[in-house]
């Protein structure tokens, strides 16, 4: 098995959402990045919520993600990333690394605390 993503586009407070749900194998991160980072500028997305608590190893590095899924075309969203307790150490580089391309990330293990952080007004 390869990797599959699932996407919904829903409205939120702040305009539209990019819900990508991850599954498969993580040793296709690069690919899982380019997806992503296509769909999002296709379906002309605001925020993104990154699933990745389907997935059945390590995605390694997230900044892979957020360097091959865009750059600037992810500058000034908001990237709520879903994923289990036993990898939140790992978000501290990529939440940095997402800082250095304009955008901010957060990671989550309750879906509807990455839904409100992203429902958020910003001032």
């Amino acid at each position: 098995m390869g990797y599959r993503i699932d996407y919904r586009l829903d409205s939120g407070v702040r305009g539209s959402v990019l819900c990508a749900i991850v599954s498969g194998k993580s040793s296709f991160a690069r690919s899982i990045a380019r997806d992503i980072g296509e769909q999002a500028q296709s379906a002309a997305a605001g925020d993104l919520l990154i699933d990745l608590r389907k997935l059945d190893d390590r995605i390694g590095s997230l900044s892979t993600i957020l360097a091959t899924g865009g750059g600037p075309a992810l500058a000034d969203r908001r990237i709520a990333v879903l994923d289990v307790l036993e990898n939140d150490g790992y978000y501290v580089f990529a939440e940095r690394f997402a800082r250095a391309l304009g955008c901010t990330l957060r990671c989550f293990n309750d879906p509807r605390d990455a839904i409100n952080w992203l429902s958020e007004e910003v001032f």
